[in-house]
């Protein structure tokens, strides 16, 4: 899956941590859930900060001392507050991927984070416990491995799979009725698919996805983004900024100077 699409969340770049004061360790799933989990991940904070987090399709589950909460795709961005110095874990799914461990309608969760009620699962209810009963990162990420092969329950290939291929790479540029017809389905029927098993509408995670492919792009080359925005799957400029805006509440300069204003400057 990785080979596909690899989620970018610009808080966890060098630069990104650098400016929030953040440090990360990270680590891939098992060999066995490698095409559902992107990795675990541990940030350590030395004062209270916020967490930004940008929209990119995964659902994840952030865990800290006190509890476990799950967030549901997101369509903006939005700052998880850290109220305090310490170690936070977290794990992250790949977009659709749920669906190999819990039956969910996550069409319920968009746009929001929820406590561990939400899974009905007494191992989840006691996870952040178990978690942090571990005092090495590799312990606590052998706890989720553990737990998460013991649930995982593989789906068949379906439309759906088909669809996010086709999506991923066009990066997010494709027509919604020609990637339905691509994958013998019908455009309504594709967006009752996606709304289910990622909580977005087929066109909105497409749009997304070209998000996604514009802010990486955005880093690895910051003085020339915003004149490739036709590179980048956009009408022009003004589409360019019009969805930063949307999904981003700025402008690509202020998204640099949040996230990777020592890159970006120099």
């Amino acid at each position: 899956m990785k080979e596909l699409f690899s989620p970018f969340q610009p808080i966890i770049t060098q630069s990104g941590l650098t400016n929030f004061g953040l440090t990360l360790q990270c680590s891939p799933p098992c060999d066995v859930l490698k095409s559902v989990v992107h990795s675990y991940l541990q940030i350590k904070a030395e004062k209270a900060t916020p967490y930004p987090v940008i929209p990119d399709g995964t659902q994840s589950i952030f865990i800290s001392p006190r509890g476990s909460i799950i967030g549901g795709a997101q369509q903006q961005t939005r700052d998880i507050q850290i109220l305090a110095p310490g170690e936070y874990f977290g794990i992250r799914f790949y977009p659709g991927a749920l669906r190999h461990f819990y039956k969910l309608d996550l069409a319920e969760i968009t746009n929001q984070y929820v406590g561990n009620e939400y899974l009905s699962c007494v191992f989840f209810h006691n996870l952040h416990e178990l978690i942090y009963q571990q005092s090495h990162f590799d312990k606590r990420v052998s706890v989720c491995d553990y737990w998460l092969k013991n649930i995982f329950k593989p789906q068949a290939k379906n439309r759906f799979d088909q669809a996010l291929t086709l999506i991923y790479q066009s990066s997010g540029d494709v027509r919604i009725n020609a990637l339905a017809n691509s994958v013998d389905c019908s455009s309504r029927h594709l967006n009752r698919l996606f709304q289910l098993h990622m909580g977005l509408s087929t066109k909105s995670f497409t749009k997304i996805i070209r998000m996604q492919h514009a802010c990486k792009h955005l880093y690895i080359t910051p003085r020339e983004s915003l004149n490739s925005a036709l590179e980048l799957g956009f009408f022009d400029q003004s589409h360019l900024i019009k969805d930063f805006r949307q999904h981003l509440l700025s402008t690509p300069c202020d998204f640099s100077n949040r996230f990777m204003s020592d890159f970006y400057n120099q």
